[in-house]
């Protein structure tokens, strides 16, 4: 699958499970231990799909050097918001996940 494809997919995912977490708000009581689980798996996706958009930007870089000074600047944005959601995600338990996924 082409990294667009595999970014739009990716985004779809995020999205649902997002409407799916939106849902149980509705009791939230009975289900915040779920609310807490899917918060941390959007979380999960949405480092995810930062790292297809460091493919994308890679691939980008090498075929459009015109723009290369703008793509860097997009690239340290993306790096910084991978480190940050990364460190988060360790300091609340997940680092073994996120090595299993080779997210780290």
């Amino acid at each position: 699958m082409d990294i667009n494809k595999q970014i739009e997919a990716k985004l779809q995912k995020i999205s649902d499970v997002e409407k799916e977490r939106e849902s149980l708000f509705e009791n939230f009581e009975a289900n915040k231990n779920k609310i807490g689980e899917l918060h941390y798996e959007i979380e999960i996706l949405k480092l995810q799909y930062m790292f297809l958009k460091r493919q994308q930007l890679d691939a980008a870089d090498r075929t459009y050097h015109i723009v290369a000074e703008n793509i860097d600047s997009v690239k340290s944005i993306n790096e910084t918001c991978i480190g940050l959601l990364q460190k988060r995600l360790i300091e609340d338990g997940f680092g073994e996940r996120l090595q299993q996924e080779k997210l780290i």
